[in-house]
């Protein structure tokens, strides 16, 4: 068990009428998704051929920054709005697939954007799949 879902465990409230496990993988995925982009993006910032990567960055920090605020919103369940959830949650989808999308053009040259890839696609499901639960 991780503390996510302790946490949610513990919550004293409705959770939302979402499946917890899907939340808990959601908050999990987004997390370890902004932490992976946002070190892609600092390998990249490495990288000798710098100048060919700035979509790359680019695209890395703007994906940590949603990544880290669908996360935390997600964490919160008191009084929450679903329609800006939902919203928020299906903008982090596309941010994940949009950022996997161009880490995989590099990912035969560079480590860095296949693993980041791989995270971005993984919370991109994760996101999918709470979609499912969210009115």
């Amino acid at each position: 068990m991780t503390h996510i879902t302790s946490m949610l465990d513990t919550y004293p409230g409705d959770i939302g009428g979402v499946d917890q496990q899907a939340l808990a993988e959601c908050i999990a995925a987004c997390f370890e998704c902004a932490q992976t982009c946002t070190a892609c993006a600092d390998a990249c910032l490495a990288e000798e051929m710098v100048a060919e990567l700035r979509r790359c960055i680019t695209t890395n920090l703007d994906c940590a920054d949603v990544c880290a605020a669908t996360g935390r919103v997600l964490t919160r369940r008191a009084e929450t709005d679903p329609a800006f959830v939902r919203s928020l949650v299906e903008a982090c989808r596309a941010a994940c697939a949009a950022c996997a999308d161009e880490c995989e053009k590099h990912a035969g040259m560079h480590e860095h954007c296949r693993v980041c890839a791989e995270a971005c696609r993984r919370c991109e499901a994760a996101c999918a799949a709470l979609l499912t639960d969210l009115a």
